[in-house]
């Protein structure tokens, strides 16, 4: 192969890890902001500790 070709291979493969590693990221980040807006919805945070739970049983079942 000539010189050129392993060169565009390498940077052909550095493209594709480098947008897989950026897709990763947008989709890391948008979970963030669904798990944010999930504990505002429940009013509790996640993973919810003791009282946490407590107080949401308490506010389910007092609502009914």
């Amino acid at each position: 192969m000539a010189p050129d070709t392993i060169d565009d291979l390498r940077q052909g493969a550095r493209d594709v890890v480098y947008t897989g590693l950026g897709l990763g990221i947008l989709g890391f980040q948008r979970l963030q902001v669904q798990r944010r807006e999930l504990e505002k919805a429940l009013g509790v945070g996640l993973p919810p500790t003791p009282d946490d739970v407590g107080r949401l049983v308490r506010h389910l079942t007092h609502h009914r």
